[in-house]
């Protein structure tokens, strides 16, 4: 009796031991500056030069792909890139007037970054001008140009309050010189957390 427990024993120490042994999969997440033991690509969007903001003149952007992407795809007119469409970035984009520029890092085997949003205004007109109006009585907000702050946190102006706009706020983020299209939703010319909280609050995704 006592010879057949052990072999039953030996049997199911065997058995487990070759479960254990099987378990080969390695499983991982590519971080950036971080040793992982695993080979990869972290993808990443485009950057844009000069930062988007507001202008008094027509600027030239350039875009800059991720670290080995292949090309870079891009749109101006709102629609949404893609690795396929036939809109490839192949030199500066002249930024005549308010426009919003996306972008994304192609890379091999069709893969794609995230999408990136940039948005221009461009404000050509000079600050003078005509004696006009007597001009009202009430104080603009801080940060305003005079008039009541309109901004909703759709600083691309695109008609949604997504991902895009986030990526406008935290690229701005502790600016205190910033408009209602560099993420400055409550018009007090800083981006921080109540600008933050208004986005969240009319997010539209």
């Amino acid at each position: 009796m006592k010879k057949i427990l052990q072999v039953t024993i030996l049997g199911v120490m065997l058995a487990f031991a070759t479960t254990v042994a099987n378990a080969s999969e390695t499983t991982g997440t590519l971080t950036t500056g971080i040793q992982t033991g695993m080979d990869g690509t972290v993808m990443q969007a485009p950057s844009a030069s000069p930062a988007p903001g507001t202008y008094s003149s027509a600027q030239t952007v350039t875009l800059t792909g991720g670290a080995g992407s292949v090309s870079v795809h891009y749109s101006t007119g709102g629609t949404t890139p893609s690795c396929t469409d036939a809109n490839v970035y192949t030199g500066p984009i002249n930024v005549a007037s308010t426009m919003t520029i996306k972008a994304l890092s192609c890379y091999p085997q069709g893969a794609e970054s995230a999408i990136a949003s940039f948005a221009y205004t461009i404000n050509t007109t000079s600050g003078g001008g005509g004696g006009g109006g007597g001009g009202g009585g009430g104080t603009p907000p801080s940060g305003g140009g005079g008039g009541a702050c309109l901004s909703d946190a759709d600083f691309n102006n695109d008609g949604h309050i997504d991902v895009f706009d986030l990526n406008i706020l935290t690229l701005h983020w502790g600016s205190t010189a910033a408009n209602d299209t560099t993420g400055d939703a409550n018009c007090d010319s800083k981006v921080d957390i109540f600008d933050l909280n208004i986005l969240t609050t009319n997010w539209t995704g």
